[in-house]
């Protein structure tokens, strides 16, 4: 009986540690003019590091590098994806990736942008100025899939694009689609500026963190969690082995 008490308390620990240890890596574009490396979001950054996310430099869409990631942020794209990179980003975001598209105020980025999600077939799209509530309501990111249950508070805003065609998480200021088993989030501008300072804190930096850590499943376990893992899986062979002695 101690024993099976032991081994419950033991894998639950490791499935704990599994969780509490997953980390998100954020690839960013190099087609972006203002991507999470860029100095106006050092406080987005900041916040993801913070809770221990990796942000890697702007680059290539390639199958290769997306890879790599769970969030790639195109912040104010500067021109359209060719073909290859569309079809490269819809097999990544259909396999659960999570693309985050920052549209800007006075159309600046939203041609490029608003072209990259017809590409993808997505119906997401930005223009005129953003306006509508800014109150969260129930669903995905707000009550579920997050850390941080923000229903009922508001996104801190300035002037930005309005964003249509999708879900809605905050007013025409943040929608979202989905693309297989992935995600679209389309943010109007500035929703994420260091001008709010997002971090853990505040409702901007809990809608980006539920966002970024939410339900991903295509987190990779840290080393640790696979040394927790081994060890548990080590400990149920000697006790199957001593039953059998």
């Amino acid at each position: 009986m101690l024993k099976r008490s032991l081994l419950a308390a033991l894998i639950a620990t490791t499935l704990t540690a599994s969780s509490a240890d997953a980390q998100r890596r954020i690839g960013n574009w190099n087609g972006s003019n203002r991507s999470w490396n860029y100095g106006d979001m050092s406080s987005t950054a900041s916040t993801m590091t913070g809770r221990g996310h990796s942000i890697f430099a702007d680059a290539d869409i390639t199958a290769g590098n997306l890879a790599g990631y769970d969030v790639f942020v195109i912040g104010e794209a500067t021109r359209n994806t060719t073909a290859g990179e569309t079809s490269a980003l819809n097999s990544w975001i259909s396999s659960g990736g999570r693309l985050v598209m920052l549209w800007d105020s006075n159309d600046t980025g939203n041609p490029f942008g608003n072209s990259i999600m017809t590409s993808l077939g997505l119906t997401m799209q930005a223009s005129g100025s953003a306006g509508g509530l800014t109150t969260f309501t129930g669903g995905n990111f707000a009550t579920t899939g997050g850390p941080f249950n923000i229903v009922g508070q508001s996104l801190s805003t300035t002037p930005g694009t309005s964003v249509t065609g999708g879900t809605s998480l905050a007013g025409d200021w943040v929608e979202y689609q989905t693309l297989g088993s992935g995600f679209v989030y389309g943010f109007a501008d500035r929703s994420d500026h260091n001008a709010f300072t997002p971090s853990a804190g505040n409702t901007n930096g809990q809608l980006l963190i539920n966002i970024v850590e939410g339900g991903t499943s295509s987190v990779v376990p840290e080393p640790s969690t696979y040394l927790l893992m081994s060890f548990g899986l080590g400990a149920l062979m000697v006790i199957r082995r001593r039953r059998n002695a």
